[in-house]
């Protein structure tokens, strides 16, 4: 099978605090894969890295290379990102800024869909 994503010498700081190192991994077309590990490990900050929500966080940042199909992720735009990869969270996380409705209706209107 294809490769889909590819993760290269990924490493992610938070300020000086080095929550992840040197993760190196394939992810191919249509398999599921899961990321396991115990509490505070690093699993929700590498799957932050991989739909660039890591950059987020003040002085947080990621080296590495993280390719989508080939293309660097890093390279592209954070929203085109985020449309291919998604994010499940553990607790609810709705835009703060916005009504609940506005939280489920945003991933329709990104999309073009409006009625």
């Amino acid at each position: 099978m294809a490769i889909k994503l590819s993760v290269e010498s990924v490493s992610a700081w938070y300020g000086e605090k080095l929550a992840i190192q040197d993760i190196t991994m394939d992810i191919e077309d249509r398999m599921v894969t899961a990321v396991i590990g115990p509490s505070g490990c690093g699993k929700s900050t590498l799957i932050r890295c991989l739909n660039r929500m890591h950059e987020t966080i003040p002085k947080a940042r990621v080296e590495g290379k993280v390719l989508l199909q080939g293309e660097d992720i890093y390279a592209a735009s954070p929203v085109s990102v985020r449309r291919r990869i998604g994010m499940v969270f553990q607790k609810a996380n709705p835009f703060p800024t916005m009504s609940i409705y506005d939280n489920v209706a945003a991933g329709l209107r990104l999309n073009g869909v409006r009625n």
